[in-house]
């Protein structure tokens, strides 16, 4: 008895299509849940952040290392509404730009920010250059205001808890606890099933 294996072009094509089908049904269901929670559909508001992981030793080749968080592996940056919800998701090498990186992910993401009025970030995404990016993709009324902390010792500031807790959303899911992927494709795919996965059950409740 003879196997065939699948070519290898095929399988990144399918995982391509699986997931842009997966992206439009995360955002469909993003939709509905902010109807659900009295929003509408789309945000006023943004808050953009990164998040680097490891990787394991099936890293496949986009992979580096984060000098300032001593992490090898990937990094997620992320944008999401007042509700914590993904809007937009890039995966680069870890020691990427995270300036750059979330301007790529507004510029992906616009057609989904056309009432958005104000952008939240950390100190990591302050200067005029980045601003004036932001403005140029989504609008020159749109505000970038930099949450600055206020001292040394630990304090919850209330804007940017909004984008930790979704990051805390990926590390309940085992999958995402690392990125186990070879390709950051596949690492695309499975941040929006595990949101996909979270907001079909807080719809069902």
């Amino acid at each position: 008895m003879t196997f065939r294996l699948t070519p290898q072009s095929m399988v990144i094509s399918r995982n391509g299509n699986e997931k842009e089908s997966g992206s439009l049904l995360h955002d469909k269901l993003r939709s509905k849940l902010r109807e659900k929670l009295g929003r509408k559909t789309q945000s006023t508001v943004a808050i953009a952040d990164s998040q680097s992981v490891k990787t394991t030793e099936k890293r496949g080749i986009v992979y580096g290392f984060d000098g300032g968080k001593k992490v090898k592996g990937r990094k997620r940056h992320i944008i999401v509404d007042s509700q914590g919800l993904l809007i937009g998701v890039l995966v680069t090498e870890a020691n990427g730009s995270e300036r750059l990186g979330a301007i790529v992910v507004f510029h992906e993401s616009k057609d989904k920010l056309t009432q958005l009025e104000v952008v939240w970030v950390d100190q990591g995404y302050s200067g005029d250059n980045f601003a004036q990016a932001v403005k140029q993709i989504c609008g020159e009324e749109v505000r970038v205001e930099v949450i600055q902390r206020q001292s040394k010792e630990f304090e919850v500031l209330p804007k940017r808890w909004i984008v930790e807790r979704t990051f805390g959303w990926f590390n309940r899911f085992r999958r995402l606890s690392k990125d186990y992927e070879l390709s950051t494709e596949f690492s695309t795919a499975m941040i929006y099933g595990s949101l996909i996965r979270l907001m079909a059950r807080r719809l069902a409740s």
